[in-house]
C-alpha cells in the first residue's frame, strides 16, 4: 500500500520542484509511513510514500523497466503478479525486485495500448514513458483505490487523495457547488467531481493519458451482463452455488499472498463470515477478527446475533470494540480523511474500527461488495415487490403513492419514479432521491438551482438486460463506487491499514454477472446463491440471517449536548463568516431537533461537517496558496 503523487509538465524539459512533491507525500503520510521515494525526469516528477508489506528492501519506490525510460509508481496490489511475472520472464524480461508492481512496466513494454486488461487487482498507478513523454494514470476496474487529478496552467498534477492535489499549491481551492448539492441530496459526491472545483476523480476502470499538453480519458473496462434471454439455464442453483464457492475461495486465496499476517473484519452477516470462513479453510491457523458494536442498542447487532468468532471450530481470535457517544469527537478526523462532508455518521464507526484493527496488524480482509454483486440490499426486494405496479398508468401510481405515503414512504417515492429502470428509479429505490431541503437553507447562488447531475452513460446493451441486472449496474456505478468502496479505502488508510476485498476480484465480479437473477434472489431472499454456496461451511443461522446494515446513532448524537468543536461552528457568527447557510434557518433546525419535534439529524450533520470541511480544506489550503 502507498500514496502516489506527481506532475507532468507542458514544458518537456521542466524539472519538478522537490519541495512540492515532498509536501504532497507528507500530507498523506498515513497511506505510507515507512518512507518516501522520488523519480525526477525532464518534464515530470513522481513521488510516493509506502507501507512495507512485500519486498521492503527493493520494492518500495518508483520501479523502472530494464533500460529505465518507463517508470511506475503504484498504490495497491496486483494479485496475479506471480503468474504474469513467470510469463514475462519466459519472454526475456528481467526483473530487479519482488514487487508486484514491476509487472506493470514490462506489460506496458509489450502492449502499451492494451496491457491494463491483464491486471487483476486493486490499484491506482502512474506510469511515465520518457521516450514518448507520456503520463498514463489508471485505476482498477471497481475503483477500490482512488486517484485524483487536476489540469493546471503548468501541466497535469495527480495524487491518491484530494488533499494531495491541494498540497501541491497549483490549484486555488474553490467549492464546487455541484459537490455540495450532492452531499445534501444523495449523501456523497458523484465522480468525476469532488468538493473542489478544478479537481477531478478518475472513474473506476478508467485511464488517463497526458501527452504533449493534451489530456484524454477512456474507460478500459465496464461491468456487463448477459442479455435477459442469454443466461445459462442448464445449471441448477446448487451448481451455480458450488461454482461461486470455488471462485470466492480462489479470490480469498490470492488476497492472502504477502509477507505478514492478514486479519478480517467480522460482523454478524454472511458476507464477512463467508470470507473469514474461507480464510480459515485456506490457512488452517488462528485468524484475528475485528468487530465493532454500539452502546446504542438500536443500531447494535452484537446483542442479538452470535458471530462466527464464537464458534470454536473456526479458530478465530475475536477482538471487539464499541462505539459510544464520546466518539462523535472523531467527526473532524472523519471529514479530513473522507475529504467531503457527510449526511450520515457511518464514517465515525469506520474510523474507529480502522484504528482498532491497525493496533494489531497491517492488512485486513473485508466483505464489501457482495450486496451489489448478488442483490443483497433492501432495494432489490423493494423493486421486486413494486415492479408489477410499474405497468399501471402514472396517475394510478401517484394515487397509490399517496395511499402508501404514511405507511411506506419509500414505496410512495418508488411508485412515482419512472417505470423503466434508470438512474432516477435507482435513486428512488436506494433512498437517494433528492430530499425536500428548506428553501432558505443555503446562501443565495451557492448551490446550482435545479441543475441535474450529469447523466450516467449507459452501455449500448443496457436495454437488453434483465431489470435485476440493470439495477445491479446502477448500484455498482452510482452508489457503491462513489460511497462504499471509496470510504473503505480512505478510512482504513487513515491508519496505515490495507483493506483487501475478495468480493471485488475482477474474475469473481465477471462470474457473478453471469449468474441468473432468479438464482441470486429466490423469492425475496437476497444473496440466495451465496447462502447456498456456504451451506456446508457456515453455521445455518448465519446463512439464513438477514442483512443488518451498520449505521451510527446520528439522531441521538445530534440531540444531546454537542461536542466542544461543534458549538462555535454552528454559531451565528461562524455561519455568517463562511457564508454557506442561513444562520436563522440552522438555529431553527437545531432547536426543533433537540426539542424532539422533528428529526433533522442528517441535515444538521451535513451542515456541521460542511463547516468543518471548510476549515480543513478551503481555509487551510487557501492560506497556503496566498
Amino acid at each position: 500500500m502507498s500514496g502516489i503523487a506527481g506532475i507532468a509538465f507542458n514544458d518537456p524539459v521542466r524539472q519538478a520542484d522537490k519541495q512540492m512533491l515532498s509536501r504532497m507525500t507528507a500530507i498523506m503520510r498515513h497511506r505510507g509511513p515507512d518512507g518516501d521515494a522520488f523519480h525526477w525526469a525532464d518534464g515530470a516528477g513522481l513521488a510516493m510514500c509506502h507501507l512495507n508489506i512485500r519486498d521492503a528492501a527493493t520494492g518500495d519506490g518508483p520501479i523502472a523497466n530494464e533500460d529505465g525510460p518507463v517508470v511506475v509508481i503504484c498504490n495497491g496490489e496486483i494479485y496475479n503478479y506471480i503468474e504474469l511475472r513467470e510469463r514475462l520472464q519466459s519472454k526475456g524480461h528481467r526483473f530487479r525486485t519482488q514487487s508486484d508492481a514491476e509487472v506493470i512496466v514490462h506489460l506496458y513494454e509489450d502492449n502499451p495500448d492494451g496491457f491494463l486488461s491483464e491486471l487483476r487487482g486493486m490499484f491506482a498507478f502512474a506510469l511515465w514513458d520518457a521516450k514518448r513523454r507520456r503520463l498514463l494514470l489508471a485505476r482498477d476496474r471497481l475503483g477500490i483505490k482512488p486517484l485524483h487529478y487536476a489540469l493546471t496552467a503548468q501541466g497535469l498534477v495527480f495524487g491518491s487523495e484530494l488533499k494531495t492535489i491541494l498540497a501541491a499549491g497549483l490549484v486555488t481551492p474553490r467549492l464546487d457547488g455541484r459537490g455540495l448539492k450532492d452531499v445534501f441530496t444523495v449523501g456523497f459526491v458523484r465522480a468525476p467531481h469532488t468538493m473542489v472545483a478544478d479537481v477531478s476523480r478518475l472513474l473506476p476502470g478508467q485511464y488517463l493519458l497526458f501527452e504533449a499538453g493534451q489530456m484524454t480519458t477512456k474507460l478500459y473496462w465496464d461491468v456487463s451482463f448477459p442479455d435477459r434471454c442469454d443466461y445459462d439455464r442448464h445449471l441448477t442453483a446448487d451448481q451455480w452455488a458450488d461454482a461461486l464457492r470455488e471462485q470466492l475461495a480462489e479470490s480469498v486465496r490470492l488476497r492472502l499472498r504477502g509477507d505478514g499476517p492478514v486479519g478480517s473484519w467480522l460482523s454478524g452477516g454472511i458476507d464477512s463470515s463467508a470470507v473469514t470462513a474461507l480464510m480459515h479453510r485456506e490457512l488452517r491457523q488462528p485468524i484475528h477478527t475485528f468487530t465493532l458494536g454500539f452502546e446504542n442498542r438500536g443500531v447494535d447487532e452484537l446483542e442479538q446475533n452470535r458471530l462466527l468468532d464464537e464458534y470454536p471450530a473456526y479458530q478465530l481470535v475475536g477482538h471487539r470494540t464499541r462505539c459510544g457517544r464520546e466518539h462523535f469527537d472523531l467527526l473532524p478526523k472523519a471529514v479530513w480523511h473522507r475529504e467531503q462532508p457527510m449526511r450520515v455518521g457511518a464514517d465515525i464507526p469506520g474510523i474507529l474500527i480502522s484504528a482498532f484493527t491497525a493496533k494489531h496488524l497491517k492488512v485486513v480482509v473485508t466483505g464489501d461488495g457482495a450486496d451489489a454483486l448478488l442483490g443483497g440490499s433492501p432495494w432489490y426486494r423493494a423493486n421486486k415487490i413494486l415492479s408489477p405496479f410499474s405497468a399501471l398508468p402514472r396517475p394510478v401510481r401517484r394515487m397509490a403513492a399517496r395511499c402508501l405515503s404514511g405507511r411506506w414512504r419509500g414505496a410512495a417515492r418508488i411508485l412515482k419514479s419512472p417505470a423503466p429502470m434508470n438512474p432516477e428509479r435507482f435513486d428512488a429505490l436506494a433512498g437517494l432521491s433528492p430530499k425536500c431541503l428548506p428553501q432558505d437553507l443555503f446562501a443565495d447562488g451557492l448551490v446550482p438551482a435545479g441543475e441535474e447531475p450529469e447523466a450516467l452513460s449507459l452501455p449500448d446493451a443496457f436495454h437488453r438486460w434483465h431489470p435485476f441486472a440493470q439495477l445491479q449496474y446502477l448500484d455498482i456505478k452510482l452508489r457503491f463506487s462513489n460511497a462504499i468502496i471509496l470510504t473503505t479505502d480512505l478510512l482504513t488508510t487513515a491508519y496505515s491499514l490495507e483493506a483487501r476485498v475478495p468480493f471485488l476480484d475482477d474474475a469473481f465480479v465477471e462470474f457473478c454477472a453471469r449468474i441468473p437473477p432468479w438464482v441470486k434472489m429466490r423469492g425475496l431472499q437476497g444473496k440466495y446463491v451465496l447462502r447456498r454456496a456456504m451451506r456446508d461451511i457456515l453455521p445455518p443461522e448465519i446463512c439464513r440471517r438477514r442483512k443488518f446494515a451498520m449505521s451510527a446513532p446520528t439522531r441521538d448524537w445530534m440531540a444531546g449536548a454537542l461536542p466542544e468543536f461543534a458549538i462555535p461552528l454552528l454559531s451565528e457568527q461562524s455561519l455568517r463568516d463562511k457564508g454557506y447557510f442561513n444562520p436563522c434557518r440552522v438555529a431553527a433546525l437545531v432547536a426543533e431537533h433537540q426539542a424532539g419535534q422533528k428529526d433533522h439529524s442528517r441535515l444538521l450533520l451535513a451542515i456541521l461537517s460542511t463547516q468543518l470541511w471548510d476549515d480543513l480544506f478551503l481555509k487551510r489550503f487557501l492560506c497556503a496558496t496566498t
